[in-house]
């Protein structure tokens, strides 16, 4: 079989379809059930999804924006707090005619992951829900994983690489992280990246802003790539691991979609929502040569942040 031939399809991936026109449901299900996606469930309203979800949670939701009752964006919006709340991701493609940059900024502000335009074609639609999968796929490891770790530091009775709070690693890891790509660049080249984020909010109780940091740590590792870390250094700060090949791979996207997904949607608390500011301070480092150390790094890190929120 060759590439043009290969199916775009992950096993066992469950598909949601909510759509309140027969002829488009109709129209995904003949498409993503041919294409091998046996897991596919439809439903005719926002609420008839959530209900759906909450029975059985899918990897993708391909839902049109435009609907009664509850259009896409609430719709997403439900979805985002409901895997907030159960530690996991799921891709979320709305279907729509709309047109124009702003349509699209104001979907991504919701967090929407991808679009699929009318009229609807039947290749793009499976290779987009592919691509919606694999994200999800990619996210939810991540999240797997952050768990995993969590329990092996309580069974273990140490927690001096994970932070209890969030489940993210801690400064130690970060340092540690750090020190492993600097060395690797520093023998074969390529840049690293050190960034610090500083979250700010108005909470009066402490038990909102243990549930509000670790909703925030979900939220960045969401929005970076896999193979970078993040993790929580003190108190409102977290520090993000990047790596590239050159300077080109890091690019302003990177924390445009930190931006947008940590402040774009207020975080649930006790007390109602609490609305977050953020700001963040960024340096490179480019080997083969000398390794800078991990502690340089990060005072340059530092510094870009203050200046930042002096701006």
């Amino acid at each position: 079989m060759n590439a043009s031939s290969t199916p775009l399809l992950h096993e066992n991936l469950a598909v949601v379809i909510v759509d309140d026109a027969r002829t488009s449901r109709a129209f995904f299900q003949r498409a993503l059930v041919p294409a091998g996606y046996t897991d596919v469930r439809i439903a005719e309203s926002g609420p008839q999804a959530l209900e759906l979800l909450a029975e059985r949670p899918a990897d993708v939701v391909l839902a049109d924006w435009m609907m009664p009752e509850m259009d896409g964006l609430e719709l997403t919006e439900r979805i985002r707090k409901r895997d907030e709340d159960e530690g996991r991701y799921t891709g979320i493609i709305l279907s729509t005619a709309r047109e124009g940059m702003d349509a699209l900024v104001e979907a991504f502000r919701h967090g929407v992951d991808d679009f699929l335009r009318k009229p609807f074609d039947a290749r793009e639609l499976v290779a987009r829900v592919f691509a919606a999968g694999n994200q999800a796929n990619a996210q939810n490891m991540l999240l797997v994983t952050g768990r995993t770790l969590a329990r092996d530091r309580e069974e273990r009775g140490t927690s001096w690489t994970i932070d209890a709070e969030t489940g993210l690693g801690n400064r130690d890891y970060f340092e540690a992280q750090l020190t492993t790509h600097i060395m690797e660049s520093a023998i074969r080249g390529g840049v690293v990246g050190c960034a610090l984020v500083e979250v700010t909010h108005r909470s009066v109780r402490t038990e909102d802003d243990l549930l509000l940091l670790a909703r925030l740590g979900r939220r960045m590792m969401r929005a970076i790539r896999p193979t970078d870390t993040v993790c929580r250094l003190e108190a409102n700060r977290f520090g993000l691991v990047m790596s590239a090949i050159d300077a080109d791979g890091f690019r302003e996207s990177v924390f445009d979609r930190l931006q947008r997904d940590i402040t774009g949607r207020p975080v649930s608390a006790s007390t109602g929502t609490l609305r977050v500011r953020m700001h963040s301070g960024f340096t490179l480092w480019q080997g083969p040569g000398t390794a800078l150390s991990p502690a340089d790094l990060i005072a340059r890190a530092e510094r870009d942040l203050r200046e930042r929120k002096a701006d």
